[in-house]
This record gives structure tokens, C-alpha cells and sequence, in this order.
């Protein structure tokens, strides 16, 4: 609500109209929605402010649909996509959207100023309200919408904020209409931003499937190889250190022969929790094939990795993985490589450890060996 010219009764066509552009208006938001949460999926706190931002927008872009019903008064959609930022951003996001909106209505002053900003608080508190009260699964579908809609249609009520002969006429003549299309504006936009969410999540879940090991649930061999081009790449950019480890499980054919393949399948998802629970939250684990694991250490020079490397080889050695009412113990042999002048490239960082790994099973098994190039010359003898 703003301030301009007076609206007569008879214009309502006029403003149902504006009030359905804006509407229309607002279903633009669904393309940024869906971009705000595929882009931004891993960075939590940013696709929060995007979409507080991406609300709020919306919310002043509704007001340049407002149509006049007052001297000061202006009607519009723009409590849509306030009350519908915290079902489909969260609490920051709608706490952020309702700031925008309402400073953009304080800008535009009038004698309205008081009963918008008041609407707009209304709006996004309602959203908010139901939020806490709806579990958030439910909100994946348009069950919530129908309770949302016409409570949030209850912020025309604000402009009550005006003296009784300014606010009648105009929320019989404007807020009604205003109250209908807010009811229909959250029903529609909600459900289309329940569908995009559902798209998105429905990607989500097929690219991690495609990404993840079935079993382990770590990252798969495809995963690993997109991780270590990227991380070599920041490394040689950034002149850091990086690290590898490629571990294999000891005479796993034998657990597999003597136990059966449970037995096999229980040991690696127990070693696979071992190597999670060794490791930073920078470091990726992944099954890189059978029973031989990668782990790709970013930021770590060959003196971390190895001491890291004899952590966890004790760990392996050192837990116990029951199966049918028996403690089946493992080992595991690890191999060590990091970049350097001659291994500056991923398969060079790989067929290193892959060496290093080899020998550390020809020596006897349950060790860690680096690759030869990053250990130290042995001392000559003295004659």
C-alpha cells in the first residue's frame, strides 16, 4: 500500500487485473528457484541468503503491479512470496525476504505505509508459524498450501491500521480482491515451487546414486576421478600440497571363500566406517574398486599422509567386524604417493600409490610404503 490517485468502486475489473499480473508476475520466481537450489545444493547458508534474496525480489517486484484504491493506499500480491519464503527458503530466508519487501514499502511512503509493512510482518510471521507447526516432508506436496493460502490472505486485514472511514471503502472496494489473489497466488506459485523442489531432489538423489558406491554408500570410482582432476588442479594453482592413499584389504579372497560373501560385504561397510571415522571432512573416500579404497587428501604433504596412513592401519588392524556370532579381523596394506615434479598429474598420482601399494603387499602385507620418489636416500655406507 503506497499513495497515488483514488480508485472508484467501479474500477475493480481494472484491479483484479493488476492483481492477477502480479501473480503471474511472481511465477517467474519457479526458474530462479530451481537454479538457487541445483547450483548452490553443497553451500547451505548461501542458497539461504540467495533465496531470502530471490523472495524478497519477488516481493518488490509484485509491488511495481500495485493499483491505487486511496489517497496514500496501494493494493498488491507482494505477501505471496513473502509468506511462501519460509516453506521453500527457511527461517533466513524468510526473515531476509520480509526486510526487503518492507523496506521497499517504507520507501514508497504514503499513508498505507503502516498497514504494508504491517501486512508483510503478518504474511512471513504466518509462514513461519506453519513452518514450525507443519513437518517439513509434508511440505513437498500442496496439502500445507490449503491451510497457508487463506490464513496468509489475512494481512489485508492490516490495513484496519487506517481510520475506519479511509479503510472500509478501501478493503471492501481492494482488500477483498487483494485477499482472493493472495489465497490463489500462494496456491499456485506454492505448488509450482513444490514441484521444482521435487525435481531438484529427484536429481539430487540420481546423481549421488550415480556418484556413490551402493553398498558403502562412499564415492564411487567415477566420483573419485572428477574429485582428484579438480583437486590436483587447485594444488598445481595454488602451489599446496596433495596426497594420495590407495589401501587394500589383506587375503580378502580368503574372508570371501572361507565366510561367504556377507561375510565380505559386512567387512568392507565396516571398513569403510573405519576410514570415515580416520579422516578430515576435506578428505574424500572412495571405493575405488572390489576391495581397494582411495583416499584423496587435499592440503596434506607425503609426511601427513603417511603418518595418517599407519592411523588407520592400526585402526583396520586393530577393530573387530562381527558377523553371524563371530569377530572377524582384517588387515590392510597402504600405499602413499603426493605431487611432485614427477607425479604432477592425476594418473601419474595414481599409478605412484598403485606402486607404493604393491609393494607394500611383496614385503608382507599390513604396512604402509610410499612411493620411492618422495622417500628419503639411504644413507652410504661409510668405506
Amino acid at each position: 500500500m503506497g499513495g497515488g490517485r483514488v480508485v472508484e468502486p467501479d474500477a475493480t475489473a481494472a484491479i483484479m487485473t493488476a492483481l492477477a499480473g502480479g501473480v503471474g508476475l511472481l511465477a517467474l520466481m519457479t526458474l530462479g528457484y530451481g537454479t538457487v537450489l541445483c547450483r548452490l545444493d553443497d553451500r547451505p547458508l548461501l542458497r539461504r541468503i540467495c533465496l531470502g534474496l530471490l523472495f524478497g525480489a519477488g516481493g518488490v517486484a509484485a509491488m511495481l503491479q500495485s493499483v491505487p484504491v486511496a489517497p496514500g493506499v496501494y493494493l498488491d500480491v507482494k505477501a505471496v512470496p513473502v509468506a511462501l519464503a519460509a516453506p521453500f527458503g527457511g527461517t533466513l530466508a524468510a526473515m531476509l525476504a520480509a526486510v526487503i519487501v518492507a523496506s521497499g514499502r517504507i520507501a514508497i511512503g504514503g499513508t498505507g505505509m503502516l498497514p504494508g509493512v504491517a501486512g508483510i510482518l503478518l504474511a512471513g510471521g504466518i509462514g513461519l508459524l506453519l513452518v514450525w507447526l507443519t513437518p517439513a516432508v509434508e511440505w513437498r506436496g500442496a496439502r500445507p498450501l490449503f491451510l497457508l493460502a487463506p490464513v496468509a490472505s489475512l494481512h489485508t486485514l492490516s490495513i484496519f491500521v487506517l481510520p475506519w472511514s479511509m479503510a472500509l471503502p478501501a478493503f471492501i472496494h481492494g482488500g477483498l480482491p487483494v485477499a482472493l489473489f493472495t489465497a490463489a497466488g500462494v496456491l499456485m506459485l506454492g505448488t509450482m515451487l513444490a514441484r521444482e523442489r521435487r525435481r531438484v531432489d529427484t536429481e539430487r538423489v540420481l546423481r549421488d546414486a550415480a556418484l556413490s558406491d551402493p553398498l558403502t554408500g562412499l564415492a564411487n570410482r567415477r566420483a573419485f576421478f572428477g574429485a582428484i582432476d579438480r583437486e590436483v588442479a587447485g594444488a598445481l594453482r595454488q602451489h599446496t600440497p596433495m596426497s594420495l592413499l590407495m589401501l587394500d584389504i589383506d587375503h580378502f579372497k580368503e574372508v570371501n571363500d572361507a565366510r561367504g560373501h556377507d561375510a565380505g560385504d559386512a567387512v568392507l561397510v565396516a571398513l569403510s566406517r573405519v576410514l570415515l571415522r580416520g579422516v578430515r571432512q576435506s578428505d574424500l573416500v572412495a571405493r575405488f574398486g572390489g576391495e581397494e579404497f582411495a583416499i584423496l587428501l587435499p592440503c596434506t604433504p607425503v609426511e601427513g599422509a603417511f603418518l595418517l596412513a599407519e592411523r588407520l592401519r592400526c585402526a583396520v588392524r586393530d577393530s573387530g567386524i562381527e558377523h553371524d556370532g563371530t569377530v572377524l579381523h582384517v588387515t590392510v596394506s597402504i600405499g602413499v604417493s603426493s605431487l611432485t615434479r614427477n607425479a604432477d598429474r592425476p594418473d601419474s598420482l595414481i599409478k605412484a600409490a598403485d606402486i607404493a601399494l604393491y609393494r607394500a603387499k611383496s614385503d608382507g602385507r599390513d604396512r604402509v610404503c610410499r612411493d620411492h620418489a618422495l622417500c628419503p636416500p639411504e644413507p652410504v655406507p661409510a668405506v
